[in-house]
C-alpha cells in the first residue's frame, strides 16, 4: 500500500506515531487488497477548531475520505470499524464504476 503522510500530519510528533500505528490496522483491514490502494493522512481543524485527521483511500476507480478525532485513533475497535466503513465506501465506488463500464460496453452493439 502506498502511504502518504502530509507535512501537517507529520508536524505533531505524537500524532505521526499514532497515524503509523493506525496504518498498520488499516493494512490488516484491507488485507490482500492493500497493494491496490493508496492512503493519504493529513491534519486539519474541524468547525470548532479542534485537531482532526483525515484519511483518504483511493484506487483506480476513485476515492473515499473519513475524518478522525485523535481519540478515535486510540480506540482499536472503534478505529477498525471506521476503517471497514471507509473501505466499504471505496468498494461501493469501485462497484458503481465497474457497473457503469459494463452498461456502457453493451451500448451501440445492438
Amino acid at each position: 500500500m502506498q502511504i502518504i503522510y502530509r507535512d501537517r500530519a507529520k508536524q505533531w510528533g505524537e500524532g505521526l506515531a499514532l497515524l503509523q500505528q493506525a496504518t498498520k490496522c488499516l493494512e490488516e483491514v484491507l488485507g490482500p487488497s492493500a497493494g491496490q490502494v493508496a492512503a493519504e493522512w493529513d491534519r486539519a481543524e474541524d468547525g470548532q477548531g479542534r485537531l482532526v485527521y483525515t484519511l483518504r483511500l483511493s484506487d483506480w476507480t476513485g476515492a473515499a475520505t473519513a475524518v478522525f478525532d485523535p481519540d478515535e485513533l486510540q480506540s482499536g475497535s472503534h478505529m477498525r470499524s471506521r476503517f471497514y466503513r471507509l473501505w466499504g465506501d471505496l468498494l461501493q465506488i469501485r462497484s458503481d464504476k465497474q457497473l457503469q463500464e459494463l452498461m456502457g460496453s453493451g451500448r451501440g452493439d445492438s
